[in-house]
């Protein structure tokens, strides 16, 4: 026997329950206001009160269903929702977009930089009835800032699935334009945009794709006297440029102040991704790499070569990284790094101890205290992948 969300809003309050049937983890990341986690278990059927209606849910009303039946069976007053959590979701958003109007003392009932719209609901269903993001998990990504310093290759798919993913602003740094021999492989750009600049061509490609999100573009490069200003807006930056120098800036501006940040490198075939989170033993890029290599000593992607579809890959573990950690879910590459050979399709994780004490921006003598003092170290840096 099925119910409806309006129908149930004419019931007392009183006189029933709501059973979420979807699981304790799904339960946890959002679910209906006084509702009671019960995984249909029926060896616990002792728990569920007899004088009140039940009113289960999932997903979408479908598992739900045999689970209101068999209570029923039971000898319980049991309901199914009709479209389930998904239905209630829509339709309280809906009531809510309808009062964003209203105030009260000056300030609206409801905000909605906080809220999801019902376009919003519909939008981001396929992650909202993931048990590890649910509602309130959509709800953080909406309130949430990345930085992505490079819409070349490893940017242009980061910007698109974090774009996607409805993270509610996204910074892009590239003072570059695009050229033609951009376009195997920065799938963010297009054909008419040659001449363009790369963050403004990136910005239009992902409100086509999600108008529900803000995206901030900054034309430059990236250089010690900005860094620490573009950067303390966001809550994740991504790394997504191809020279050391301005890796060595990204990482050393990000453990300054104390910024999460995920490094990525890609050459020919091969791939790496590294995540640094502030926490007291976690080892930053510095600790691994220590120096930036002699200019000319290690060829770029302009030199070497590129295959498009291994910088998709790794840009998009840079997304998966940024909304793990936006959303404090699943293990994030700290302290270890991922690599990838894509001819061989050998991806093995590389461990790294504690920190190095040695490290100048994080060790136990560090000598790195400003990126602004120490400006002459990354000299020559920019933010383009070319």
């Amino acid at each position: 026997m099925e119910i409806t969300v309006q129908q149930v809003e004419l019931l007392s309050d009183d006189d029933y329950i709501y059973l979420d049937v979807r699981g304790e983890i799904a339960y946890q990341h959002g679910h209906i206001p006084k509702a009671y986690e019960w995984a249909g278990d029926f060896s616990r059927i002792e728990e569920l009160p007899k004088d009140k209606r039940l009113i289960v849910y999932c997903n979408y009303g479908e598992k739900s269903a045999p689970i209101a039946e068999q209570l029923r069976q039971e000898g319980y007053e049991a309901f199914n929702l009709s479209g389930g959590y998904r239905e209630w979701l829509l339709h309280v958003t809906s009531q809510k977009e309808q009062m964003q109007d209203v105030s009260k003392d000056g300030r609206h009932l409801f905000s909605s930089t906080e809220e999801l719209t019902p376009d919003e609901v519909k939008r981001y269903d396929r992650q909202i009835i993931l048990p590890q993001v649910g509602s309130d998990g959509q709800k953080k990504l909406k309130k949430s800032k990345v930085l992505i310093i490079g819409a070349g290759g490893l940017g242009a798919p980061a910007a698109l699935y974090l774009a996607g993913a409805g993270v509610g602003t996204i910074g892009i740094v590239d003072a570059d334009d695009v050229s033609v021999s951009n376009l195997q492989r920065q799938i963010i750009h297009t054909t008419k945009r040659e001449g363009t600049n790369k963050a403004e061509s990136a910005k239009k490609s992902m409100l086509e794709l999600n108008e529900h999100i803000k995206v901030n573009t900054y034309p430059e490069y990236l250089y010690a006297d900005n860094a620490e200003e573009l950067f303390k807006e966001y809550d994740f930056i991504i790394d997504a440029v191809d020279n050391f120098e301005t890796k060595f800036l990204i990482n050393d501006t990000c453990v300054l102040l104390k910024k999460p940040f995920c490094h990525a490198g890609i050459l020919q075939f091969q791939g790496q991704v590294m995540t640094y989170v502030p926490e007291n033993d976690q080892p930053c890029y510095r600790c691994i790499f220590e120096e930036i290599p002699e200019s000319g000593s290690v060829p770029n992607c302009s030199q070497a070569g590129i295959i498009g579809a291994v910088a998709g890959i790794i840009g998009c573990i840079q997304a998966l990284e940024a909304i793990k950690y936006l959303l404090g879910i699943g293990e994030l590459l700290t302290g270890k790094m991922l690599v990838m050979d894509g001819l061989t399709m050998n991806i093995r994780i590389v461990k790294f101890p504690s920190k190095n004490k040695n490290c100048r921006v994080c060790g136990e003598h560090a000598d790195i205290m400003s990126v602004k003092e120490n400006r002459m170290e990354y000299v020559g840096a920019a933010c383009a992948i070319k």
